[in-house]
């Protein structure tokens, strides 16, 4: 009788009301009730214009099984295999859900998935499914949208919208555990791994380290590949990958990390431990003596940590991925420091792996961030807003400017010139280190003539300019052409070129390379500066059309004013800068100065960084602002192309502050913008955005002259007035193929 009333009650409770599901909410902890309301509500819904994958979502839920290994089986047979990783957990799922013995089932078939894959496909799993795991993340998408509905009924788009997240929630919370696992002992069955090492350093301390070989090649001797990381657990299938590849994989991690005792401290002693790691493995049977070092982040910036005092004999070369700077383009940004990295020094140094719950407790840092704005305390008291001691974030508040702290941990000026092996850089247009990768590749050419060193750069960013780009990037769809396996092919088409004498990759076909975007092409030059051949010039104007400001062609008398109260705390400035989404409707017209352009005549090509000649006058001693670049295009959408985002009292030098003179005219350069290329059609404007930085992502620079970290809005009196001169001129590096 209960069941028979149970079931009423959920057939009434989804009775629809016109475009309303009557929605009664049940305890999340009680999986059964939720399970049965689920069903019944992805019956409910409408699915006449599903996707397949949609549908099978919601054939699933329903209990239509049949029907949803159809569908499965139809999106699998029409999908290339890396492309259906999650399909085949899906329908691994399916089986086991019909079975008598889900978990025994699951395991079975995940295990002959497994045997039946190459190497290759079984760390694309690995990288897929582990290291982006996401199932913490849907089971809390699911239950925060459950929670949130408030209402006796709900629309069949919220419906619809919980059932697919039901579905990820439900699929991933009862799988992750047993393909983790089955993928672990697959990885035992093809690789001999040694995790057990500890390498003692001259200063006395310890660094873990951890080797790979594929089983069968163990009594050859061959190159390494040095992955050295402080993201201890997380880079074995990239050494695995290089085992497969026919290397020796070994991991380093930083001091501190993993089996090694002592305390964390990221960046400082990477400059003396790489090179002994390298000359440990130099010296081991199963070596060489030739070692390649890649990796992506903090994993790039290792290897020019490596080569601090000098290059080790054996490292024969370095393929530096989106490779962080130390002081350059982390924890600031051309001296201006942002709030990103005060949760990473917790997610790194918690413990001797990774605090993943402390790097994902997303409203723990959302909170602090807008306390911390809100109530206008100073930037150096972050970690009294959040009542745990920050000991990075409070060292970071001691040097502002490029100094000696932030000198030794990678090479300094002439210490690149000792610096002669073949290096390949990689990075992206919207790569958030890619200030730190053009960092290093310019020093490296200013202190070496002519140095065997590549730069390939295309529409990626921070993650795909070190993995494979997909065919879409913050909702803009990349060219074929840039849909390169960097991690896969590139770089050991590059290691198979300089430790095993093949062929160079092709896509290397001269010094720089970089992937026009629009055109499906990429360029090939000796150089930077060979990336132009003309620019377009575009300076400031008060003729105003509407919410837009003129660009013109020639120095003009105009003066343009913007007023900033540092007191307001209602609003923000500058919240647009990063770019996300690359391409959208509309820009906020109301908290900045905004100049177009008159339409371009003529196709051009951007290639390069956008630079800026800035002539204003403030009321205050110093002030942080930033440039966006975008490409208005002839169908009126806003094209976010680049960005500049600095310190003005740094603009001449970042280890030296030199402050502004209060109402007084002075000019203020920048050259370091985020490098773009990209196809500007015939018709489209140019859109400059110029701004005060006040928003809660980065430290407020009140303009009083004192240490940026110590102001807090005590320091607003006086709102911020800064006056732009017609002879501020921003210059466009371009490619004209008419020439």
């Amino acid at each position: 009788m209960k069941k028979i009333v149970f079931a009423l009650f959920f057939t009434i409770q989804f009775a629809s009301i016109g475009q309303e599901l009557l929605f009664k909410k049940v305890a999340l902890t009680d999986s059964i009730a939720l399970a049965k309301q689920m069903k019944q509500l992805a019956s409910a819904c409408d699915q006449q214009k599903l996707s397949a994958f949609d549908l099978f979502k919601f054939q699933l839920i329903s209990g239509k099984y049949k029907d949803a290994n159809a569908t499965i089986e139809l999106s699998i047979n029409n999908t290339p295999q890396e492309e259906s990783i999650y399909l085949d957990v899906y329908q691994q799922y399916l089986k086991a859900t019909i079975s008598s013995n889900f978990t025994e089932t699951f395991k079975q078939l995940y295990k002959k998935y497994l045997m039946n894959s190459d190497d290759f496909h079984v760390l694309n799993l690995d990288d897929t499914l582990i290291s982006r795991d996401a199932t913490d993340y849907f089971i809390a998408d699911f239950n925060d949208s459950y929670k949130n509905i408030e209402t006796d009924t709900i629309s069949m788009e919220t419906a619809q919208n919980l059932v697919k997240k039901y579905f990820f929630k439900t699929v991933y919370a009862a799988t992750r555990d047993l393909f983790f696992e089955e993928i672990k002992q697959d990885h035992k069955r093809r690789y001999y791994i040694n995790d057990s090492i500890l390498i003692p350093t001259k200063d006395g301390a310890e660094v873990s380290v951890l080797v790979i070989q594929r089983k069968g090649t163990i009594s050859t001797k061959n190159s390494a590949i040095l992955m050295a990381s402080i993201y201890a657990g997380t880079n074995e299938a990239g050494a695995m990958l290089s085992a497969s590849k026919g290397y020796v994989g070994v991991i380093m991690n930083t001091r501190g990390k993993r089996l090694s005792s002592g305390e964390v401290k990221p960046f400082e002693y990477e400059n003396t431990d790489v090179y002994e790691v390298i000359d440990w493995i130099s010296k081991q049977p199963w070596s060489n003596q030739k070692v390649g070092m890649y990796g992506g982040s903090y994993n790039g910036f290792t290897q020019w940590a490596s080569m601090k005092h000098k290059v080790h004999p054996a490292l024969k070369t370095i393929v530096p991925m989106v490779a962080i700077a130390p002081g350059i383009d982390y924890p600031m940004e051309n001296n201006v420091l942002h709030n990103y990295s005060y949760s990473w020094n917790f997610y790194v140094t918690n413990n001797k792996y990774l605090d993943y719950k402390a790097a994902q407790d997303f409203n723990r840092w959302n909170t602090l961030k807008n306390n911390w704005y809100t109530s206008g305390v100073a930037f150096n008291k972050l970690d009294s807003l959040d009542g745990q001691v920050n000991k990075l974030w409070n060292a970071y508040m001691q040097h502002p400017s490029y100094d000696d702290f932030w000198k030794k941990m990678i090479p300094y000026k002439e210490e690149f010139a000792k610096i002669n092996i073949p290096i390949l850089t990689i990075t992206g247009y919207y790569d958030d280190s890619q200030r730190g990768a053009m960092y290093y590749y310019n020093q490296h050419h200013k202190y070496v003539k002519n140095p065997n060193h590549y730069l390939l750069v295309g529409p990626y960013d921070h993650w795909t300019a070190q993995t494979q780009p997909e065919a879409y990037l913050r909702n803009y769809k990349l060219d074929k052409a840039a849909l390169i396996n960097i991690r896969y092919d590139l770089v050991y088409q590059w290691f198979d070129y300089i430790l095993k004498g093949k062929e160079k990759p092709s896509i290397l076909k001269d010094k720089v390379n970089f992937q026009v975007m629009g055109t499906n092409t990429w360029m090939h030059k000796p150089s930077l500066a060979a990336m132009t051949n003309d620019t377009v010039q575009f300076y400031l104007s008060a003729h105003k059309t509407k919410d837009f400001y003129a660009l013109e062609s020639k120095p003009n008398s105009s003066k343009v004013e913007m007023t900033i109260d540092f007191k307001d705390r209602e609003n923000m400035n500058n919240t647009e800068y990063y770019p996300w989404p690359l391409e959208k409707e509309n820009i906020n017209l109301k908290d900045c100065l905004l100049f177009k352009s008159n339409p371009l005549k003529e196709d051009v090509i951007i290639n390069g960084s956008f630079l800026g000649n800035l002539e204003f006058a403030i009321n205050k001693k110093d002030v942080d602002y930033s440039v966006i670049l975008y490409q208005l295009t002839p169908e009126g959408k806003y094209f976010h192309l680049s960005y500049y985002i600095g310190r003005a009292s740094f603009a001449k030098n970042r280890e030296h502050r030199n402050l502004l003179t209060p109402n007084h005219i002075t000019q203020v350069s920048f050259n370091n913008s985020k490098l773009i290329s990209k196809k500007l059609e015939k018709g489209s404007r140019i859109v400059i955005v110029v701004n005060v930085n006040k928003n809660n992502n980065a430290q407020i620079n009140y303009g009083t002259g004192k240490d940026v970290n110590v102001e807090s809005i005590k320091d607003a009196k006086t709102p911020l007035k800064i006056i732009f001169t017609g002879n501020s001129i921003i210059s466009l590096p371009v490619w004209n193929t008419a020439k």
